[in-house]
């Protein structure tokens, strides 16, 4: 007798949340991780909304002529605020 086939579905315990990863590695150094702790610290609050910040955000972007050190460059903001901010800036061109 034939069988019907299941439908195949992925198992949620293998599917883990991948993070994608920025493509300047300067991103993921000892020397960008303690400028980012310093700035937030000395600008806890979100520039949009004031809540908690949580990122410290390029106002205009490297990949778009923004200097990366530079922290004139820089705001805190909050992941929503940020979130909203490039994602804008993606459908800019």
């Amino acid at each position: 007798m034939p069988t019907i086939p299941r439908k195949q579905t992925p198992d949620p315990r293998k599917k883990k949340q991948q993070r994608e990863q920025p493509q300047d590695t300067r991103y993921w150094s000892q020397a960008w991780r303690k400028a980012r702790l310093a700035y937030l610290k000395k600008h806890p609050a979100c520039v949009d909304c004031g809540k908690p910040a949580n990122v410290c955000d390029h106002i205009v972007p490297v990949r778009q002529g923004g200097e990366f050190w530079d922290s004139d460059n820089w705001q805190s903001m909050c992941t929503r605020c940020h979130n909203a901010k490039s994602g804008r800036e993606a459908h800019q061109g």
